[in-house]
């Protein structure tokens, strides 16, 4: 081994923590409350949402990213997961969703 590799085990300080330094399991890594009568964009900061949990008597819209709209009140009070490419989302009533950020965004 040359003196500019690293070891596997000997991780720098920068990356103090095992999330840091295995990486993150399972398939989503984040939330973003979408709190009711607001739009959130997923964009920048925001970038990689690909799930949605909407809980029930939820009204809104979820925008998908290569177009159309999805009304929250079909996918509401379902205990479940959405997976969709999603660029915003509009709750109007009984928020919040949980819009959840993929580990890693496919190309």
């Amino acid at each position: 081994m040359s003196s500019n590799e690293i070891h596997p085990y000997n991780f720098p300080a920068s990356q103090a923590n095992d999330f840091e330094r295995k990486g993150h399991p399972g398939k989503f890594l984040q939330s973003i409350t979408c709190s009711s009568g607001t739009t959130t964009y997923f964009t920048g900061s925001n970038f990689g949402v690909g799930g949605l949990i909407v809980p029930a008597s939820t009204t809104g819209t979820a925008s998908l990213s290569k177009g159309g709209d999805i009304p929250l009140a079909v996918l509401a009070g379902s205990q479940r997961i959405f997976e969709l490419s999603v660029t915003s989302v509009k709750v109007d009533t009984n928020g919040p969703v949980y819009a959840l950020i993929k580990n890693q965004v496919s190309k």
